[in-house]
């Protein structure tokens, strides 16, 4: 059995951390946010734009995933930003999966086979242009935040980041099933 203090210090770390993670997410976000403001653009709106900017069209459920936003809330920002002129949204119809005629209902055998609709997001001309203009800008504040950690402390800090993001189920509901010590 684990000594009730030594789970109440556990306890207390676990709550410090995680009110430092967050009040430093805030500050972050706080420190991004105002240089956008001037663009009238938001920090997921940015996002978006970066993504798509970066990464070519894109299919919107795969920017929704990456975002880890609802496809919903993407479709908002992206008609905010279209209305902008920055983004664009088509309606793209992929091939159809291939498919062996023999596995095939006879019905369907001679009907011509039509893939799923997606939606994909695209930057405009005019987006292309404002992103040249803004993504310098917006690097060199990030890269000047982030200036305070060396190259080895930001790796570590993006795994430990992306480690809580992970989690550990099996030690989740263990913690979870813990008697808790008064």
């Amino acid at each position: 059995m684990i000594h009730p203090d030594a789970q109440k210090e556990k306890t207390a770390r676990a709550i410090q951390t995680c009110t430092v993670l967050i009040d430093t997410g805030d500050w972050m976000k706080s420190q991004l946010r105002s240089p956008l403001e001037m663009f009238d653009l938001t920090i997921r709106e940015f996002r978006l734009l970066d993504l798509v900017y970066r990464g070519g069209a894109l299919a919107l459920v795969h920017v929704a995933a990456i975002l880890r936003m609802s496809p919903r809330n993407v479709r908002r920002l992206q008609e905010r930003l279209a209305e902008r002129g920055w983004l664009r949204k088509i309606a793209v119809t992929l091939p159809p999966a291939e498919f062996a005629r023999l596995h095939l209902p006879k019905a369907e055998r001679d009907y011509r086979r039509r893939g799923r609709r997606i939606s994909v997001l695209g930057l405009t001309r005019k987006g292309k242009k404002f992103m040249k203009e803004v993504l310098p800008r917006h690097s060199k504040l990030v890269k000047a935040l982030m200036r305070v950690l060396d190259g080895r402390e930001q790796k570590t800090l993006v795994r430990i980041c992306q480690k809580l993001r992970e989690g550990d189920a099996l030690k989740f509901v263990n913690e979870l099933r813990m008697e808790d010590v008064e």
